[in-house]
């Protein structure tokens, strides 16, 4: 007998027949537990009858007064309403997920768009979804990139310049958000200052400072501007950061490119004209297939409160 037992609880037990079991136990009656279910006695008997069949065992003694549970009916019966709980639980700590009542959201960005597009995002965010935990970690796009594919973040901000250098975002799903123009930074009273655009070939001669940071794409980008124009750049500098490159351009040292979303951290007098031709670098979101409802969420909030952000002041 208890070999057939395990055989036939190793079955999946139906959990609409574990929660009549439940209310005939409170009752102490299939009619009443009928009434309270809004089923007919018969439906109660018919469930509780194949139940007894699953589980191979008497689970209910049926008396004058109504039916008590047998102690294989009260094992079960104390099992079910667990599993009945963590169920009800579930179905409210999801719905709240979906709802954006509770969760986390694990954000990254490349460190320009983490200090121009990240903050307005955020504050916009938390004022809809104020119950969700963010967070966000400085990246450059191909750590960035890792660490969404990993899982240890939700979501991440990230650029490339296509139709090259692009960066391999694997099987992530990409979208993009807006195409920021890619500006040269000139010296005060500088000959390019002023004119409303500046040709490759008109900075053919110039020193020129290189973003030397971990990711290669700014390098790559700008030695294809040069060679698209029929040269190759004279180094002067290499700075890893844009305030270093925007210090050394005001100082008439050399020439930069400079994305328009780190416009904002070139010194005053520094001007930023637009190229011919021209460049501009991809930004986009990449998130894991099946992306949690907090970062669809975040994705719509960046799309829509990108910041005038790309003076050429």
């Amino acid at each position: 007998m208890a070999h057939g037992v395990s055989v036939k609880l190793s079955c999946m037990l139906d959990l609409r027949q574990l929660r009549v079991l439940s209310a005939v136990a409170e009752s102490g009656s299939m009619t009443r537990a009928a009434e309270r279910l809004s089923y007919t006695a018969s439906a109660v008997s018919q469930q509780m009858a194949a139940l007894e069949r699953q589980v191979g065992a008497p689970l209910l003694v049926r008396h004058a007064r109504g039916a008590r549970l047998t102690e294989v009916g009260r094992v079960l019966r104390e099992h079910a309403e667990a599993v009945d709980e963590r169920l009800r639980t579930a179905e409210r700590e999801v719905r709240d997920l979906i709802e954006l009542r509770a969760g986390r959201l694990r954000l990254g960005a490349f460190a320009s768009a983490a200090s121009r597009l990240i903050p307005d995002a955020i504050t916009e965010f938390r004022r809809r979804h104020a119950d969700i935990t963010l967070s966000l970690d400085i990246l450059d796009p191909v750590f960035a990139v890792e660490a969404v594919t990993a899982g240890r973040l939700d979501l991440a901000v990230v650029f490339d310049y296509p139709p090259g250098p692009t960066l391999d975002v694997g099987d992530l799903t990409r979208e993009v958000l807006l195409d920021d123009p890619v500006l040269v930074a000139v010296q005060p009273g500088h000959p390019c200052a002023d004119k409303p655009v500046v040709s490759v070939a008109e900075l053919s001669t110039e020193p020129w400072i290189r973003d030397c940071g971990p990711d290669p794409m700014c390098r790559d980008m700008l030695d294809r501007f040069c060679r698209e124009g029929g040269f190759s750049p004279t180094i002067a500098f290499e700075a890893d950061n844009y305030l270093t490159i925007g210090r050394l351009v005001e100082a008439g040292v050399a020439v930069a490119l400079v994305p328009g979303l780190a416009a904002d951290q070139m010194p005053e007098g520094v001007a930023l004209r637009p190229l011919a031709p021209a460049v501009s670098r991809r930004v986009s979101a990449v998130f894991r297939p099946g992306a949690t409802p907090s970062a669809l969420q975040m994705i719509s909030v960046l799309r829509t409160s990108s910041p005038d952000r790309l003076s050429t002041g």
